[in-house]
């Protein structure tokens, strides 16, 4: 398994996702690459889409200093749109052996009216998921 793909929004989830793909990188010697997607900005949403980009920024800091504390050498990249779709486009184009995801937890409603991203990499990722829960 040589690389890994993380889908990191900087969730509760997500963070306990980089964590296991960490230590699985280190025992099998693995390469990351975290993966941030924001969603685009909508008319008259500027200072909410500054306020998510600066809280990613945030995020990847803290991605980078577990990586560094953990010894495992990563690649950070970001993308705008929807989520999935991106994860599942990477992991394709990136020839990757492994996505990892955590789970957010949707109500049941979010769930039935936008799905999970996790569920649709699932359903369509080109290699193997490992979602953490």
């Amino acid at each position: 398994m040589e690389k890994i793909l993380v889908g990191y929004d900087g969730s509760e989830g997500a963070k306990k996702a980089l964590s296991f793909a960490l230590k699985l990188a280190t025992v099998m010697g693995s390469k990351i690459t975290i993966l941030a997607v924001s969603h685009p900005p909508e008319f008259n949403q500027d200072t909410e889409f500054s306020l998510e980009r600066q809280k990613i920024v945030s995020e990847i800091k803290w991605a980078m200093e577990k990586a560094a504390e953990e010894k495992v050498g990563i690649e950070v990249k970001t993308a705008m749109g929807d989520p999935a779709d991106k994860i599942i486009k990477l992991a394709r184009e990136g020839n990757f052996d492994l996505v990892v995801l955590g789970r957010r937890g949707l109500s049941r409603v979010g769930y039935w009216l936008t799905g999970s991203v996790s569920e649709r990499v699932v359903r369509h990722s080109p290699c193997s998921i490992l979602i953490v829960e």
